[in-house]
């Protein structure tokens, strides 16, 4: 199990670090976690199990900042998508003769060219 979150945790980096929604600021911390735990100088020596908590603790920490401020960087991209409305625009030259394609059903043109539902007197 803990292999498995550690996996989606990984993927979930390389996926964010790609994502244009994800500012640089952020890509950063994965690059520090990661020159951290590469870095000869720690801030304790790396002897036994207490010198690598330390590396566990800061790359701990720079990930999980990096994923949840990353995936709500993604989200909220996604949320301001998917509030716009799609639209369709065509030109309409009014010196061309009306078409009965342009106009929905029921609205058919009246002799001067205007639907039937227009207000005009």
């Amino acid at each position: 199990m803990g292999m498995f979150l550690f996996l989606r945790r990984l993927l979930s980096v390389v996926y964010l670090m790609t994502h244009p929604a994800v500012p640089v600021h952020l890509k950063v911390l994965p690059v520090l976690a990661f020159i951290y735990l590469v870095f000869p100088r720690d801030l304790w020596f790396d002897f036994r199990a207490f010198g690598f908590l330390d590396d566990f603790i800061v790359g701990g920490l720079l990930i999980g900042t990096f994923v949840n401020k990353g995936w709500a960087r993604v989200l909220e991209a996604q949320r301001k998508r998917d509030e716009t409305i799609p639209a369709e625009f065509r030109v309409i030259n009014e010196d061309d003769p009306p078409s009965t394609e342009d106009t929905p059903p029921g609205d058919a043109p009246d002799t001067d060219g205007a639907p039937s539902s227009d207000l005009r007197g």
